[in-house]
């Protein structure tokens, strides 16, 4: 694989909001790319209502969290809903596969603009889960 193709696809899980992404080119040979840290999707669009509004003077921006595994999804303490409070770091849910169970954390403080997985709902990669609002 050439540095060009490696970049693509780089660009293209940045553009999709994946942070990992597994190539099967034979039985075995298999190619697993994992971004250090996951992708941040940042909507400002005037034509999406609640994105891109005017409060206090300051532009609203919103981030989507999606799911990077493929399993069932689960709350975690409690079940959020819009409006809700979170903090940088906080567990939101869960993702449970066949053999494993990863926790969906979130990486910046704001509030739930957007619940999109109900749960024991299953998820697939890049699967939107929450829209947050930024603080």
């Amino acid at each position: 694989m050439e540095a060009e193709q490696i970049r693509k696809i780089y660009e293209a899980m940045n553009e999709n909001g994946f942070n990992s992404i597994e190539l099967e080119l034979a039985e075995d040979h298999k190619i697993r790319m994992q971004l250090e840290h996951a992708p941040v999707r940042v909507a400002v669009a005037e034509d999406q209502p609640g994105v891109a509004d005017l409060e206090n003077g300051t532009l609203k921006t919103q981030v989507e969290i999606r799911s990077d595994k493929v399993g069932s999804f689960a709350f975690a303490e409690r079940q959020l809903k819009v409006g809700d409070r979170i903090k940088k770091g906080e567990t939101l849910g869960s993702i449970k596969g066949i053999s494993f169970q990863d926790r969906v954390k979130c990486s910046l403080d704001g509030t739930i603009a957007s619940v999109e997985v109900e749960p024991g709902t299953i998820v697939d990669y890049g699967r939107l889960l929450f829209v947050v609002d930024l603080e």
